[in-house]
């Protein structure tokens, strides 16, 4: 029976494994900077990334659903239109006028040095070119549903198949229309995504606009917002502002390899952007391998919020505790130092919370306390050695704790002759104000996760103090910390996770 539920397991583990195996890896082009665009162009035009392809679509696409435009592109034969406006075709000849163009503004730097000391020609350079910016023409439509008084949006992204056989058409028929006019092009369906939801037809498309351009690059990898590394000191990367980066940006580093012919992109280190220009931008490495330009290593922006969040447990002088709490990246200099808004949400009790009981100085009976702090602070993170953070803060908290009231109370002989009052049924609240200083380690696991230790000392102001003569209320300081020598300032230890967005 053990064999068999053995058996069964492998069998469940190698099925679960197939869809990952199979699944096709990802391809960042470091040769082609420009993508040609057919469609709802404005949606995704920055810097000087995409082309305007200009062929128009019917009006009724966007009404349609995925399958109906897979559908129509193909039967209307929008990828031979394509193939004609790249290669001006007017009805009786081809012309190699706007791919020139295009081709000369994706030349690499290394070819133009290659052609001027007369190893290779301009023509063959711009001919070589020619299929990186055919391989990237796609058509980018924005759909829509109403649904009531709203209005779904839905992007959607086909691939038109110009390949290395098109291409060889397309010149084996430069002098034969008729033959040329035979060329099929079809038209491949690649993602789509809900990008928006809104009642106004104008605000919903401005909202689109922000969230397409930036979250689309994971499922369309053709239309990250990406560069090449083109320098180590500093460390650089060719795009930037024009592009739509922002300081503290996250950018990860590709480096092309290959496996059973197929190129892919594998990734070599986490970085974030600082030093931000219209067209290059410094990056500092968080995570990950050293960068090389030399090796055509490539700069893909990935979406993130610049935001970690952190679960701790923590000690404290006989009490014990759980904490959440959150860095948000202000600033990102190129020397790594990053600046920080922090906060924190903490709760815990004393040890032997629920056994041990304390008298009140107005005669109630209660437990030892539960304690709950909440506080926004700054911070500066310095990084080192590409795994390892040290992050020195301020912050202030409010702090609460709270002496549950065990049932039952003194004697009434007892509670006259002390002459205190009771408030029958009441718990205690007490409440101060804390300053922790500190300095905590954040080191990497497998980034975005890190381990995260530190301590801090914290300085409590009490905001409930009352005088020594003052015997009609109950302060902790004379029933629990002053017989127990329990305290709630000094040296706070804490460890746990932290997770980067």
């Amino acid at each position: 029976m053990k064999i068999q539920k053995y058996i069964y397991a492998v069998i469940l583990s190698c099925l679960m494994a197939i869809p990952l195996s199979a699944r096709e890896r990802t391809f960042y082009d470091s040769k082609s900077n420009i993508v040609c665009i057919t469609g709802d162009y404005e949606l995704l035009a920055y810097g000087n990334k995409y082309r305007k392809v200009e062929v128009a679509l019917p009006r009724e696409y966007s009404s349609y659903t995925t399958q109906q435009l897979t559908e129509a592109l193909n039967n209307d034969g929008y990828g031979k239109m394509i193939l004609d406006y790249l290669f001006c075709y007017n009805g009786t000849s081809l012309s190699e006028d706007r791919l020139k163009e295009l081709a000369m503004q994706n030349v690499m730097k290394s070819d133009d040095e290659r052609a001027s000391i007369g190893v290779i020609s301009k023509e063959n350079i711009l001919k070589e070119d020619y299929l990186p910016i055919l391989e990237n023409n796609y058509i980018f439509i924005i759909t829509h549903s109403v649904s009531g008084k709203r209005i779904k949006y839905k992007w959607n992204v086909f691939k038109v198949e110009i390949n290395q056989g098109i291409l060889d058409q397309v010149f084996n028929s430069w002098n034969d229309m008729g033959k040329y006019s035979q060329i099929k092009v079809p038209v491949s369906f690649v993602s789509s995504d809900k990008a928006a939801v809104d009642k106004d037809i104008q605000t919903g498309m401005i909202s689109l606009k922000k969230k397409t351009k930036r979250n689309i690059s994971f499922k369309v990898p053709a239309f990250a917002i990406r560069g090449q590394v083109i320098g180590r000191s500093p460390f650089l990367a060719n795009i930037g502002s024009a592009y739509g980066l922002h300081e503290c940006d996250k950018v990860a580093i590709y480096r092309t390899k290959e496996k059973k012919g197929k190129m892919y992109s594998s990734k070599v280190s986490t970085t974030r952007v600082s030093d931000v220009s219209d067209s290059t931008v410094v990056l500092y490495t968080f995570a990950g391998g050293q960068a090389s330009y030399k090796k055509g290593d490539v700069a893909v922006y990935q979406p993130s919020s610049n935001t970690s969040i952190s679960f701790t447990g923590e000690y404290m002088d006989h009490s014990y505790g759980l904490s959440i709490g959150g860095d948000y990246r202000l600033a990102l200099s190129r020397f790594g130092m990053s600046q920080y808004i922090i906060w924190k949400l903490g709760a815990g009790a004393y040890e032997n919370f629920d056994k041990r009981i304390y008298l009140t100085d107005i005669g109630n009976i209660v437990r030892s306390p539960y304690y709950m702090n909440v506080g926004l602070g700054y911070g500066l993170g310095f990084e080192f050695a590409h795994c390892l953070e040290i992050e020195p803060y301020l912050m202030a908290q409010w702090e609460s704790l709270y002496f549950k009231r065990k049932s039952g109370s003194l004697d009434n002989d007892n509670i006259y002759n002390h002459n205190y009052n009771i408030e029958k049924e009441k718990e205690i609240w007490t409440k101060a104000v804390r300053l922790p200083v500190g300095v905590k380690l954040n080191l990497n696991i497998l980034y975005p996760l890190q381990l995260t230790v530190g301590g801090e000392y914290i300085f409590n102001f009490d905001v409930e103090k009352v005088e020594d003569d003052d015997n009609t209320k109950s302060h902790p300081d004379r029933f629990f910390f002053g017989p127990t020598g329990y305290k709630r300032k000094g040296l706070n230890l804490y460890a746990g996770f932290r997770f980067n967005f």
